[in-house]
């Protein structure tokens, strides 16, 4: 991935990633696929991953992800404020941040925008393609007890592009596989017995 990007990507704004013709609109647009790391809530995992970072000298997984959302423009404008119909930030093209790329379309000064979370167990209707969430260590899709029907189901996430201002993610904690072992003082034998 392009350095530059990766810099982009870590001062926490939202990034142009991509951008290409839009070929389901009957309409002149191009599709621009924004990107911001945000911070997910800390879990077992991310404290598990942060002790084994720290175990074996590597860089701990951390609490961040990078999430997208998608929208489309009027082609003739978004061509005039990238440079072409089409590119890939993440492969060199030249690194613009969402709220620049408003600016130029007119949006007021100072407006700051951010790409919004909403985990919930509703695949998208307007999606023929969307899958649940999966574990990318594991492979396995991402289940959690749905509180209206008290059964666990695969999780969906949803993204947008919002002003920051409104911004409120929604995260599901995932179903654990098996309840965490308690933690208590450890049995001893009494003065005498042998324990096997």
């Amino acid at each position: 991935m392009a350095q530059a990007y990766e810099n982009a990507l870590a001062t926490g704004k939202v990034v142009v990633r991509k951008w290409w013709v839009n070929t389901n609109s009957t309409k002149n647009q191009i599709t621009v696929q924004f990107q911001q790391e945000v911070e997910r809530p800390a879990s077992a995992a991310s404290a598990n991953s942060l002790l084994i970072s720290l175990e074996q000298g590597t860089e701990a997984l951390g609490n961040t992800t990078r999430v997208t959302s998608l929208r489309s423009f009027n082609a003739d404008k978004a061509a005039a404020i990238l440079g072409s119909r089409e590119g890939d930030a993440t492969m060199g093209s030249p690194v613009t941040f969402a709220n620049d790329f408003y600016a130029k379309l007119g949006a007021p000064a100072n407006t700051e925008l951010a790409v919004q979370v909403t985990e919930n167990f509703e695949k998208n209707p307007y999606s023929k393609t969307q899958q649940p969430k999966v574990n990318p260590a594991t492979g396995e899709i991402v289940m959690a007890q749905n509180p209206a029907t008290g059964t666990n189901m695969p999780v969906y996430r949803h993204t947008d592009l919002v002003i920051a201002s409104t911004c409120k993610h929604k995260f599901i904690v995932p179903a654990q596989a098996e309840e965490p072992a308690s933690i208590g003082a450890p049995a001893f034998a009494d003065a005498g017995e042998l324990m096997s």
